[in-house]
C-alpha cells in the first residue's frame, strides 16, 4: 500500500518562509550590532547596516521598521508572543502563560549568541531613543496579552497590571542576568523572575 505525506504543503511552505525570515533578521541584526559596537548607535545609519548585511535598505525596514528595533527586536519574539497568547486562550492567566512558555524553551537557544544579547541589553539601557522605543513596545505587547483574555477579564485593571508587571519582571531578569556572571541561563533567570511575581501575589 502506498504511503503518502498528508502534511499540508501550505504549512510547510509557511514554516520555510518563517525560518528564512528569522535567518535574515538575525543576519541583519548581527551586522547592526557589530556596527553599533564599533561606531556607536547614533553614528551608524540604516544604509550602513544594509550594506554590512548585504541586503537592501527596504529589506531592513520591512523586517525591523525602525533603527531602534534593530536592537530591541528578538527574531523569535513573534513566535513566543503567539505561544503565550495561545496559553492565555486555554485558561492560563498572564504570568502563568509566560511561565508555561518559558518552561517549554530549551535552556539555551542556539540561534542566540550571548554577545548579541548582552550588546542589546547594554544599548537598551544606555541610549534614550532605544529606551523610549522599548517602553512603547512593552505597552503594545501588554495590550496584546490583555486582549487575549476571555471576555469580561480583558477590561479589568488587574489584567493590565498583570501584563505590565510580567513584562517588567522579564526586563528585570535580563538586567540581572547581564549583571550577574553566575546567574545561570537567561531562560532560567526569566523563569525565576516570573515565579517571584506569581508567589508575591
Amino acid at each position: 500500500m502506498e504511503t503518502r505525506d498528508h502534511r499540508d504543503p501550505t504549512v510547510q511552505k509557511d514554516g520555510l518562509r518563517a525560518r528564512k525570515r528569522r535567518e535574515a533578521e538575525r543576519r541583519i541584526q548581527t551586522a547592526a550590532l557589530d556596527l553599533f559596537e564599533r561606531y556607536g548607535f547614533d553614528a551608524v545609519t540604516v544604509e550602513q547596516v544594509a550594506a554590512e548585511a548585504d541586503v537592501s535598505v527596504i529589506t531592513v525596514y520591512r523586517y525591523f521598521a525602525t533603527k531602534e528595533n534593530l536592537v530591541l527586536q528578538d527574531p523569535s519574539e513573534g513566535e513566543l508572543t503567539d505561544a503565550i497568547i495561545a496559553a492565555i486562550r486555554t485558561g492560563y492567566d498572564i504570568p502563568a502563560a509566560v511561565e508555561h512558555v518559558l518552561e517549554l524553551l530549551p535552556a539555551e537557544r542556539a540561534e542566540d549568541t550571548e554577545r548579541d544579547v548582552r550588546v542589546r541589553i547594554r544599548l537598551a539601557n544606555e541610549i534614550p531613543a532605544i529606551a523610549g522605543a522599548a517602553h512603547i513596545r512593552a505597552r503594545a505587547r501588554a495590550k496584546q496579552l490583555v486582549e487575549a483574555l476571555p471576555a469580561g477579564r480583558a477590561d479589568r485593571l488587574d489584567a493590565r497590571v498583570q501584563a505590565l508587571a510580567t513584562l517588567a519582571a522579564l526586563e528585570a531578569a535580563t538586567d540581572h542576568w547581564n549583571d550577574a556572571p553566575n546567574a545561570g541561563t537567561l531562560r532560567d533567570v526569566s523563569l525565576a523572575a516570573v515565579r517571584t511575581l506569581r508567589t508575591a501575589r
